[in-house]
């Protein structure tokens, strides 16, 4: 499978939340970073624990889950870009629209490593900040 059909298959179990199946896309040394280290709780590298608490914080205050839309993806050799929309409705009424930009690293046919870059003063008001 070529690195853009991988890339494809695994955000497509992902906007589809099909979720069992994202860890068969990733390497057992697969790490994860979110932009924003030391700026708000989640920026850093994220273990299976720390994105437990983010998609719990999602599901609590998301209710109707996020609309991902796939804006673009560019693939070099084994690097894939992709170029996101998120967009959800928080509980409060409070909209979440955010452009994403991941940078996939894939080897020997499983994504090693997923670094995403996104707007972390938004995140962390929306998701960590109080509701209204």
């Amino acid at each position: 499978m070529s690195t853009k059909e991988l890339v494809e298959k695994y955000f497509d179990a992902i906007i589809n939340g099909r979720f069992e199946e994202i860890s068969m896309y990733q390497s057992p040394s697969y790490v994860r970073w979110i932009s924003g280290e030391g700026s708000w709780p989640f920026g850093g590298f994220q273990d299976e624990q720390r994105m437990a608490q983010i998609f719990g914080i999602i599901r609590e205050r998301f209710p109707d889950g996020l609309k991902i839309t796939i804006n673009s993806i560019i693939v070099e050799g084994n690097k894939a870009v992709v170029q996101i929309r998120n967009y959800a409705k928080r509980i409060d009424g409070r909209i979440y629209d955010n452009q994403i930009v991941f940078l996939i690293t894939v080897e020997n046919g499983l994504i090693t490593e997923q670094k995403e870059f996104l707007d972390t003063i938004m995140v962390n008001e929306l998701f960590c900040g109080t509701l209204t």
